[in-house]
């Protein structure tokens, strides 16, 4: 979706009374945000092909529901341990060498997991091995390539646009591409989904390298326009600033979250949500195929109907956003994913029920696709560019500390009742809108420039700002 920019607009020329006035251009993103587009979905491609043949492997050698979640928490355990790291890298590092480096780091793990699937010699200590490198590097590639959307806009006003189109193309990918070609390539051959992502990883690589310079941490600022006046003395040379260590960069992370009220507000409520998401969702392949009966090649068409919903909300939440609010809109995308998550938890055994999911799919990724495209530009708006690797490392970090427990929980409560799961993630969710959803009023307050939410050196409890006096906070 595009919308006509208003510089644009104010810039025309003033048309004289005999010559009508020209209809404005709808303004593109550019160019350089649709080659990094081409890379992070390239790239998104192949971490879903690894991802929905993974746990269909793990069912090859064992039934268990605590393994086929143990499968979703290695992965969601390397951002404890390197989220901090990754987000350093893509605050000091070109940006647009490391998603080549951590593209191609994937593609040889794939290779050394393509040698023991020919040879029948995969074991699960093997199999978390290469998902846990896989992950490490797949989370170098995401956070880099999500710090360099703003870098690669010429205008900030489109980044809900930016997001959503990054958005609709997962969800593409994912529900009308990946997920039923991978669970079909997966029922036909073990290696094939395992060789294709090996093969769209070293696409993304070679996608990436079109990329400019921009997209180091300090393109933003690198040189004048040629319609800057020119300096009138020579500026005075600034003293460079001591390089930082990780441990100096996580807490710089933390600083940044904790001195803006309204991206702290954020940040907690995005956790909980995620903490129960995958507390619901960790054994969803034990549960689709061993418990509802539905097929390998079957689950995927079920997925669909999840990427159906996600490119809806994708494309329609900046509208949304604009007529509702953007809290309202963040909200009612979690009662979505709420009521999307009891569907298909109340799924009937049987032939109905890859239908019956598949509507609580649709639900599912509708409400996703509204909060995470207003959640990830709100933090963008509060956050400068030159920040927003440890920002986001930062927020990973904490967010996996706990994600991988909230899924073996998830795999541990599958074995006394499969659909325990997601009824507990539908109830979770409800309750936190209730009860946390005023933390979020200064969403509707988030300003076009990162500057705006400058932070704050006083307690959140004497900011001049009302909307930031929550005692929630």
């Amino acid at each position: 979706m595009t919308a006509t920019r208003r510089d644009d607009a104010a810039s025309a020329p003033t048309a004289s009374a005999p010559t009508a006035t020209p209809t404005p251009r709808r303004a593109g993103l550019g160019r350089p945000f649709a080659t990094l587009v081409t890379g992070v979905l390239t790239s998104n491609a192949a971490d879903g092909f690894l991802y929905f043949a993974a746990p269909l492997l793990v069912l090859t050698i064992t039934k268990d529901p605590v393994a086929v979640a143990a499968t979703a928490a290695v992965m969601q355990a390397v951002p404890a341990l390197f989220g901090v790291i990754a987000g350093s890298l893509a605050d000091t590092r070109d940006r647009r060498l490391l998603m080549i480096t951590t593209a191609l780091v994937r593609a040889v793990v794939l290779a050394g997991l393509l040698v023991l699937l020919w040879n029948d010699a995969v074991t699960l200590p093997a199999l978390f091995v290469a998902l846990a490198l896989f992950a490490a590097a797949e989370l170098t590639f995401d956070i880099a390539s999500t710090a360099s959307v703003p870098d690669v806009l010429r205008d900030l006003r489109g980044l809900e646009r930016a997001h959503g189109v990054i958005g609709a193309g997962q969800q593409v990918l994912q529900g009308f591409i990946v997920g039923p070609l991978a669970t079909l390539f997966f029922a036909w051959s073990a290696q094939l989904p395992f060789a294709i992502a090996a093969a769209m990883v070293v696409a993304s690589a070679v996608a990436v390298t079109a990329l400019r310079r921009m997209l180091t941490p300090d393109a933003a600022t690198a040189a004048p326009t040629p319609t800057d006046p020119a300096p009138t003395a020579a500026p005075t040379p600034t003293p460079a600033e001591p390089a930082l260590t990780f441990r100096e960069r996580f807490a710089g992370g933390a600083v940044e979250v904790w001195t803006r009220p309204p991206l702290r507000r954020i940040v907690v409520f995005s956790i909980v949500i995620g903490i129960l998401a995958g507390f619901g969702q960790a054994a969803y392949a034990y549960y689709m195929v061993e418990f509802l009966g539905v097929s390998e090649a079957v689950l995927g068409l079920v997925f669909m109907a999840l990427g159906v919903g996600g490119v809806l909300g994708s494309v329609s939440v900046h509208r949304l956003a604009a007529r509702y609010g953007r809290r309202r809109t963040m909200l009612g995308g979690v009662i979505l994913l709420a009521v999307g998550f009891a569907v298909v938890g109340a799924a009937p055994v049987g032939r109905w029920a890859p239908w019956v999911a598949a509507l609580g799919f649709f639900a599912a990724g509708l409400g996703s696709g509204w909060w995470n495209v207003l959640a990830v530009a709100a933090r963008q708006r509060m956050v400068p560019s030159d920040r927003l690797g440890r920002v986001s490392g930062f927020v990973t970090t904490v967010y996996a500390f706990v994600l991988p427990v909230a899924a073996m929980l998830g795999g541990w409560v599958t074995r006394l009742d499969p659909r325990l799961p997601w009824y507990v993630t539908a109830a979770g969710s409800v309750a936190v809108v209730v009860l946390m959803g005023g933390m979020m009023r200064a969403v509707d307050d988030v300003a076009t420039s990162p500057s705006t939410f400058a932070p704050s050196s006083e307690s959140p409890r004497t900011s001049p700002n009302p909307a930031e006096e929550s005692p929630r906070a």
